[in-house]
Parts: C-alpha cells; sequence; structure tokens
C-alpha cells in the first residue's frame, strides 16, 4: 500500500485521466437524460453541480491561502514538512485539500446527469485517495510523532466537524490563493467541455446554435481563463516573492 501511494503521489496530477474513457461511454445516458429532464430539469442539475465543484475550490483556497510556507504545495516530487499545519482548515478536517478536490471532481461528474458515472468517480477518488493518506500520513508520524497523533485523534481526516475551529496562525498569502487558479480553470473548462463533447458525440448541433443555447457556460469558461491568466501574472510580478516548492502531507490534488 506504502509502495502504491508513493507512485500515485509522484503521479497524481495525471491521475483523473484513466476516467476519460468512463466519461465518453457515459455520454449516451448523459443525453438520454438531458431529454428526460427537460431544458429546466438539465438546468438544475448543471447549476447544483457547479455548485459542489466550487464548494470544494473554496475548501481548497480557505486551505492554502493561510498556509505556512512549504505546506499544501502542488509539488509531485517528494514529502517535506517544515511544520505541521493543524490550524485554520486543517483544525477541522485533516486532509481539506483532497476534500476538496474530490468535491470538485465529482461536481464535474455531475454535470453529465449519469448517477453511475458520479459512483464510479468517487469509489475512484477514495480509493486513489486513500493510499495517498496513507503515505503523507506515515511520514508526519514519523517526522512529529506526538503532535501528529493528538491532531489525528481529535481531528477527522474527511468529513469536517465545525465546532473544532481554530483561526489559522498564518498570515493571508495571495500568491499562495492565486496557486488554486489551476482549479478553477478546470472546473471552467471541465463544465462546457463535457456539455459540447456530448452534443459532438450524440446530436451533432453546429457550433454556432450549441454556443448559443449554452451562453451560460461559455461565459464560465470565459471568466475562468480570464482569472487564471491574471493569477499567472500576479505569480511572476517581481514583488510576489516566490514560496518554497516543498510538500508536506497537506499536498493533494
Amino acid at each position: 500500500m506504502l509502495v502504491d501511494g508513493n507512485r500515485l503521489f509522484k503521479s497524481r496530477s495525471f491521475v483523473p485521466l484513466a476516467l476519460l474513457p468512463v466519461v465518453i461511454l457515459a455520454l449516451p445516458d448523459s443525453s438520454r437524460a438531458a431529454v428526460q429532464l427537460g431544458d429546466s430539469g438539465a438546468a438544475v442539475v448543471q447549476w447544483l453541480a457547479l455548485a459542489v465543484s466550487l464548494t470544494g475550490l473554496f475548501v481548497r483556497c480557505a486551505a492554502v491561502s493561510y498556509a505556512p510556507d512549504g505546506t499544501s504545495s502542488r509539488d509531485t516530487r517528494a514529502l517535506r514538512a517544515p511544520s505541521l499545519n493543524t490550524t485554520g482548515m486543517y483544525s477541522i478536517v485533516r486532509h481539506p485539500l483532497y476534500l476538496g478536490a474530490g468535491l470538485m471532481w465529482i461536481g464535474i461528474a455531475m454535470s453529465l446527469r449519469v448517477w453511475w458515472l458520479v459512483v464510479i468517480v468517487a469509489l475512484a477518488y477514495w480509493i486513489y485517495v486513500e493510499r495517498l493518506v496513507i503515505v503523507e500520513e506515515a511520514f508526519l508520524a514519523e517526522h512529529f510523532p506526538m503532535e501528529f497523533q493528538r491532531w489525528a485523534s481529535r481531528t477527522r481526516a474527511f468529513l469536517p466537524r465545525l465546532t473544532d475551529w481554530v483561526p489559522s496562525t498564518g498570515y493571508f498569502q495571495i500568491k499562495r490563493l492565486s496557486s488554486e487558479h489551476n482549479g478553477l480553470l478546470t472546473i471552467g473548462v471541465a463544465f462546457p467541455l463535457l456539455q459540447y463533447l456530448e452534443n459532438l458525440w450524440l446530436v451533432g448541433r453546429p457550433w454556432h446554435d450549441w454556443h448559443a443555447a449554452h451562453s451560460g457556460l461559455m461565459t464560465l469558461l470565459e471568466v475562468t481563463v480570464t482569472i487564471s491568466l491574471a493569477c499567472i501574472l500576479l505569480r511572476r510580478l517581481p514583488w510576489s516573492s516566490a514560496s518554497p516548492r516543498e510538500s508536506d502531507a497537506h499536498s493533494g490534488y
């Protein structure tokens, strides 16, 4: 299990691509569900799915914005932990980044209106994350034995307990927050892309007609691309000092 977890840690950015064939298989059922729900019903599902994904992104942003330097990064090369983060989002749940990413991907799967696709994505994500958590928590238990045991005994792994909230000891870092532009862009691209693939695969509506019928999704794409580009620019400004590209057990995408 530890060996599998280490391998997944180093390649975790590419793991979601493994579900692409399942998504393609779900497209016919998605089209049928859209017909059964009607325009209003399909729109409700889309908004609900988007709300779930954005909630996941919010959880991630809240975790990274106040995280100390050297923690909660996207580095996939090695586990390093200059400190154990137990305040802020980490005071109510041990793995807020994995929780947030899971909600993002479940929301994206929900956008296709196929229940079994949501189940498969959720189960696949759980199996994948479980192995990463084993590796990361073993690392923390080795480097912070007493502190980790106290924290793990009172803080759930994935189910937040809001009554345990402890204000973050870190300070707000706009550059750390801007690192989550990838998640925002993923949401902004995935929602319209999946709907267009469904159209391309099964309906064949011309681009102009499809674009006109899905103006909301295209606005979402345009807004997220604009924000993502602004975040990339922000991170390249000379006054925005770079934080170490390290990761501890609070990494996770």
